[in-house]
């Protein structure tokens, strides 16, 4: 993985993996949740969100939503066992599972998501499949911001907590801009070291965290 902290495998889907995924994207109709916001976080940043989402929690819930998902479920068992193998690399990834699964639909040109690093409670690596649409993963290092242009089919990797024993930030900052199309979609996979906690700002169709029972 590069010094960056984000590691883009291209064509890691074929165009046929990810067009029945979109289609089951597609599909889900009034299901998408409204994710458009602006707010403060914690560093004082301004984080600019301009997508709606359909996330899964994959631990716990009503499981019954992946049974409409067969390729997305496919798709992320493919990804899932990419990170596993990199435990030749880094051990911790050996058993590395995905608590979440999560569609992100982008529709502002500009600004999908702005700069930020992903929440320290996602462990090992963040996954990033591109489904449909066209975009710049931006990464900004040491000041720096480097342009990543990222296409469908394309596996974007980005380091997290646990991936490597050091005490150093290792979370690449990154932001979604430039969409070279009118929507860009997007699948996530997230490993969460917490996951019977909610998640400040982030909802699941198939989950409430105040359940007692899952």
């Amino acid at each position: 993985m590069s010094g960056t902290g984000v590691e883009i495998i291209p064509c890691f889907a074929d165009p046929s993996e990810v067009a029945v995924v979109a289609k089951e994207a597609g599909g889900l109709g009034k299901e998408w949740l409204d994710a458009h916001e602006t707010y403060q976080n914690k560093r004082g940043l301004e984080i600019v969100q301009n997508h709606f989402t359909f996330a899964l929690k994959l631990s716990r819930g009503d499981q019954s939503f992946l049974d409409r998902l067969p390729n997305t479920v496919a798709l992320k068992e493919k990804t899932q066992d990419y990170v596993n193998e990199m435990s030749a690399e880094f051990p911790s990834l050996e058993n590395w599972e995905a608590d979440e699964l999560s569609f992100h639909l982008y529709d502002d040109q500009e600004v999908g998501l702005s700069r930020h690093r992903d929440n320290l409670r996602f462990i090992g690596l963040v996954a990033i499949v591109a489904i449909e649409g066209e975009c710049d993963l931006v990464i900004t290092h040491k000041g720096q911001d480097m342009i990543s242009p990222v296409l469908p089919g394309d596996l974007c990797l980005l380091r997290a907590p646990g991936l490597i024993d050091t005490d150093e930030e290792i979370r690449p900052e990154h932001s979604v801009q430039n969409l070279k199309t009118e929507t860009r979609l997007s699948m996530m996979l997230r490993a969460n070291d917490r996951p019977a906690e909610a998640i400040p700002g982030f909802k699941f169709n198939n989950w409430d965290p105040g359940q007692t029972s899952d």
